[in-house]
């Protein structure tokens, strides 16, 4: 059996990436990163591609866009699959999963597979049905034909690739490069938000066996999966590579709109350059490519099943519908919103559907992707919704999504949301364009056509200006005229059916979101690249129209001309902007944003106020630039310089828990360390209330040569505080950041396994051995959750003499912010009680004993010590602590 070259590449590549993997040191970044990334996102998707025949396509572009987008599919399926087999979520199920989908798909490029696919191909290919000269846009005067038949394109998988013209792939490099701009600047400078951490935090706790962790995120696991991919093939993480599976795919959607619109519009190149460009200037797009988070993804995975859905439309290739439907089901296991592409896939199939009919091959292959999707999406979701953490889920999309009342306006919300990420320009644009679109449209209906726009127009405008004119009751029914507008906009008999597909492509969400949900406007970014479509669409036309020469002179009128150089002329000064503001929001420096904040704030004069009208306060958007320094003081606690527990002032407390390697903060209004926060406004008033507790200034972290982080420490000798740069220790804290580190286990002083009445394992404890009448005696226990549990129980750690009689006592819940009844079986917890050793106590040894009880009934938690084998009673003798005298 002779390899092609393409089997040859794909298996010397996928050697090299394991043995960078596995034997290169993990200083090595510029060799192992590169390795990670081919593991994960180049060639699953190079060695399935090559195996189904490249989806019919030799254009290069496509090619490149379908060999990272697939990857991003199928790895993530894979890596979703090995997390819900048993066992901890570790390295080595993860390489071996990458390994075996790319080797899959060599192994699917055999020739016994290969001949099957031909033969499959031959009694299905059917002749393609190309776009009419109409379609979409520059509109017709008379209704869009049928599309003409044309000789069948068989499969290809020719080393022969297609680019486009040299003007048209310089200016989509350009535009890609813009896009990578606003989304690459500074990707690792911020440290992680509170949001992003959540979902790494879940990447350790599955590393740590924790085995229903893929089931107490509401947004599905995969934005959680693949940067875990990354970071065990790296070895270690940092900002930068936990947001690159987001900001590819934010980075694809640009060269996968350009694709997508080519082929809507019947081959016209500046159409799919168009609309490239309104989404590589989408602030959205730009915020939540540097975001640990789905977003990014499932908006690529929109564009990507469009465009196979609509090649299936036009070419009528059923057995896209598999790969249609593999995309689908790996969306929707990211996030649900992904139920909104439905509408206008469903669209498309069916307008395919009518258009031809069903033959019975045809429904094998709609049958086929319909199990398909179904499969994978049960796959996840039938354990998914079975999990009791769901009732959380319920509440969570209940009250913060979805919210009470029936209906909704957030039109106004969700404009102001657009002004924050894109600036005062972006939205203005497109909602001219698409206006004139909608009148072009309307106008071929004749007077009722324009009439009925008008009438709809007023009404739209009215829903953002007078938004209570629209609450009938208790029922806000703004979302009347939107609707008219789209059900007429696709009953128009002389509108294209891309132009539909791409209204549908926008309306869905956009009236989804805005109008049945209480908060989701900032999730409205799955509605714009079928917006940026009919930007596209609509700009080719206006531009058209005002190109078309006049009959008397044979040239366009001069209104026209200068319509035409006002247009120019203004997407000359709004890009700029717009790519500015966007670089200012996301990509700057902190104390770059700071002093565009305080500038707009305390300068009359200020140029952001006639440029942008409004900075956002910091860290109001996604995405805004955050460093506090915080890799400083991880390196600090991870060499003993700081120690004792801790509490955080002006940050979120996820922050310091993680930078800290997971550890948890003080339940204590009094720790040992305290660690204060400035913010553009300057330091927080509650360091002051440190300064008179009694708490020294030891340490001040400076970012960007700028004070951001004070560390006070408890009885701490007064002296000059030691200045840190944070830049020095952001590259060795980042060496450090290994899964291994994040889930290294307590430091436990004593091992046990002492079951209390099979609720809670008691896995160790740590005890101090001296202490003193009058002060507080420290004891730290160590927990692990059995089973589920509908009681709060509590816990009591008693100070007691050979007597039994009891000289302090502290009862609290065991577990530090974790009440028993919120645990999961396997779910580890921990806290420190601290006994007020009573005064009067004499010298002398005394006894700690532990036990946990009813809260109601204080009945107690019987015990058993699995290592001694015997029953200690519902109380356990954990140690001996020396009463000294004073």
């Amino acid at each position: 059996m002779k390899l092609s070259k393409t089997q040859i590449a794909l298996f010397v590549a996928l050697l090299l990436s394991n043995a960078i993997i596995l034997y290169v040191n993990l200083d090595w970044t510029w060799l192992r990163l590169p390795a990670a990334w081919a593991l994960t996102f180049v060639l699953p998707g190079w060695a399935w591609l090559a195996a189904i025949g490249w989806l019919q396509t030799d254009r290069a572009i496509e090619r490149i866009v379908l060999v990272s987008g697939f990857s991003l599919t199928l790895s993530s399926l894979a890596l979703l699959i090995t997390v819900l087999l048993p066992g901890p979520f570790t390295e080595t199920p993860v390489i071996i999963t990458l390994n075996l989908v790319t080797l899959a798909g060599l192994l699917f490029q055999l020739p016994i597979f290969h001949r099957r696919k031909a033969e499959a191909e031959t009694h299905t290919a059917q002749p393609l049905n190309q776009p009419s000269d109409d379609s979409p846009i520059p509109p017709t005067n008379h209704p869009t034909t049928q599309p003409s038949i044309q000789p069948t394109i068989q499969p290809t998988n020719s080393p022969s690739l297609h680019w486009p013209s040299r003007p048209v792939l310089l200016i989509l490099i350009a535009i890609v490069a813009v896009g990578a701009f606003t989304r690459l600047t500074r990707l690792g400078y911020a440290e992680f938000h509170e949001d992003e951490l959540e979902n790494m935090r879940l990447i350790v706790r599955a590393y740590k066996g924790e085995e229903y962790v893929p089931f107490i995120d509401s947004k599905g696991p995969i934005h959680w999966l693949l940067p875990a991919a990354l970071w065990y093939a790296n070895g270690w993480i940092n900002e930068g590579i936990a947001r690159t599976p987001f900001a590819l795919a934010s980075i694809l959607l640009i060269p996968a709109m350009y694709m997508l619109g080519r082929r809507m519009s019947n081959e016209r190149e500046y159409i799919g350059l168009i609309a490239a460009g309104v989404v590589a200037l989408n602030g959205f797009f730009a915020s939540l490519a540097r975001h640990v988070e789905n977003r990014s993804l499932i908006v690529f995975w929109g564009a990507l099943a469009v465009w196979l859905a609509y090649r299936y439309y036009r070419e009528n290739r059923p057995n896209f519908l598999i790969y249609l439907a593999l995309t689908l089901a790996v969306a929707l296991i990211a996030h649900p919103t992904v139920l909104l592409y439905l509408p206008v896939i469903g669209l498309i199939i069916a307008a395919k559907l009518w258009r031809d009919g069903l033959t019975r091959a045809h429904g094998l292959w709609l049958a086929g992707g319909l199990a398909l999707f179904l499969g994978i999406t049960a796959i996840f979701y039938i354990p998914y919704l079975t999990n009791p953490e769901i009732e959380r889920t319920y509440e969570y999309f209940a009250d913060e999504r979805i919210g009470t009342a029936l209906l909704y306006n957030r039109v106004g919300n969700m404009l102001g949301e657009d002004k924050l990420y894109s600036s005062r320009f972006y939205a203005p644009i497109l909602i001219l364009l698409l206006a004139w679109l909608l009148a072009r449209n309307f106008a071929r209906a004749g007077r009722w056509g324009i009439v009925s726009l008008a009438v709809l127009g007023v009404a739209i405008i009215s829903t953002v200006l007078l938004p209570d004119v629209w609450i009938v009751g208790n029922v806000n029914i703004a979302f009347v005229p939107y609707l008219l507008l789209t059900l007429a906009l696709l009953g128009l008999p002389r509108t294209d059916f891309e132009t539909k597909v791409a209204f549908l492509w926008f309306a869905a969400p956009f009236g989804a979101l805005l109008f049945m949900a209480a908060d989701a406007s900032n999730h409205i970014q799955i509605a714009y690249p079928g917006w940026a479509l009919l930007c596209a669409f609509a700009l080719s036309d206006l531009w058209s129209v005002l190109s078309r020469p006049s009959e008397a002179t044979s040239r366009p009128a001069s209104y026209k001309v200068i319509l035409k150089s006002a247009i120019v002329v203004g997407l000359i000064i709004c890009i700029p902007l717009i790519i500015f503001y966007q670089y200012l929001s996301f990509g700057a420096r902190v104390t770059t944003y700071w002093q565009a904040k305080i500038d707009f704030t305390d300068n009359p004069y200020s140029i952001y106020k006639y440029l942008y009208g409004s900075i956002a306060r910091p860290r109001r958007a996604i995405s805004n630039p955050r460093l506090g320094g915080w890799k400083a003081v991880g390196l600090l606690w991870e060499s003993s310089a700081l120690s004792g527990d801790f509490r955080s002032v002006n940050e979120s407390f996820a922050i310091p828990i993680w930078y800290t390697f997971q550890t948890p903060r003080s339940c204590y209004t009094d720790p040992q360390n305290y660690w204060v926060r400035r913010d553009w406004q300057g330091w927080p008033e509650e360091e002051q209330d440190l300064l008179t507790a009694g708490y020294t200034l030891t340490r001040v972290v400076l970012v960007d040569q700028q004070p951001k982080l004070h560390l006070y420490e408890k009885n701490a000798v007064p002296g000059e505080p030691e200045i840190l740069d944070m830049e020095l220790y952001r590259h060795e804290f980042d060496r450090l950041a290994t899964p291994a580190r994040f889930a290294a286990a307590d430091a436990i002083e004593n091992p046990a396994s002492l079951n209390f009445g099979d609720k809670l394992l008691l896995r160790g404890y740590n005890l101090p051995t001296v202490a003193q009448p009058g002060s507080l005696l420290p004891v730290t226990v160590y927990w692990d959750a059995l089973a589920p549990m509908e009681t709060r129980y509590r816990a009591f750690v008693h100070l007691v003499d050979d007597q039994g009689n009891r000289w302090g006592q502290h009862d609290e819940d065991p577990a530090c912010r974790l009440l028993t009844n919120e645990m999961h079986p396997g779910q580890e917890s921990s806290r420190q009680f601290r006994i007020p050793v009573d005064p009067a106590t004499p010298p002398g040894l005394y006894q700690i004993v532990l036990g946990v009880y009813h809260p109601d009934t204080l009945e107690r938690l019987d015990i058993w010590d699995n290592q001694a084998g015997l029953s200690p009673g519902n109380s356990v003798v954990l140690g001996q602590v020396q009463i000294t005298g004073y």
